[in-house]
């Protein structure tokens, strides 16, 4: 017996809210994966080296309450 994607997401929405967040996750995740080992292991790599700037204190990141403001003000919210 065949699930339809109308089934699985009222079953999906009957979750309680983590596992829902959990699921959502989950599925992005994979739709997120290249494939390719290649790619994946180049943004490993600068992923790695972007964590280690932060740390390191070489870059400083961007309050959030600044990046929502300049994103609103970008897109005229």
């Amino acid at each position: 017996m065949k699930t339809s994607i109308e089934e699985l997401t009222r079953e999906a929405l009957q979750l309680p809210p983590r596992q829902r967040v959990a699921l959502a996750g989950f599925l992005l995740e994979i739709d997120q994966s290249s494939g390719d080992p290649g790619v994946d292991e180049v943004w490993e790599n600068e992923i790695q080296a972007r964590i280690k700037a932060v740390d390191s204190g070489s870059v400083t990141g961007i309050p959030h309450d600044d990046v929502i403001r300049e994103a609103d003000n970008r897109l005229n919210l």
